[in-house]
């Protein structure tokens, strides 16, 4: 004979109802959050790595990705490829040298003067 009430049956399945559901929601967030990361990744935004922001270094109207190309060309052409002679020709950290090389860190209308005038000295096109 089975003496359970009405109550006591239902309660068993009300809580494997609710704990289904709530599966249901965690799984649904899962997926949603892998589909707008391949989402963001098919379209080209990386959450990871350089990150440039179009941010006008002077009044010539010279980007970031601009900035960071004169540099390149500076150090590849002047200084051997070298952050440390580069660093000590701005008067600048090498922390700071690698973190404008890697795009982390943005590059002020300072340096970008510094370096027209050291390849100008230097006789180096990097425009």
């Amino acid at each position: 004979m089975n003496y359970k009430t009405d109550e006591q049956e239902n309660r068993p399945t009300t809580k494997r109802r609710s704990l289904r559901r709530l599966g249901i929601v965690a799984a649904g967030i899962g997926l949603g959050s892998v589909v707008a990361y391949l989402l963001a990744k098919a379209l080209g935004q990386t959450t990871s790595g350089p990150v440039r922001r179009e941010h006008i270094v002077d009044d010539r109207g010279t980007g970031q990705e601009k900035a960071a190309r004169m540099l390149m060309k500076l150090r590849d052409r002047a200084f051997d490829a070298s952050d440390e002679k580069l660093a000590i020709a701005l008067g600048r950290p090498v922390d700071e040298i690698t973190g404008w090389s890697a795009g982390h860190e943005l590059i002020d209308d300072d340096v970008i003067m510094k370096v027209r005038g050291i390849a100008m000295h230097r006789g180096v096109a990097v425009e």
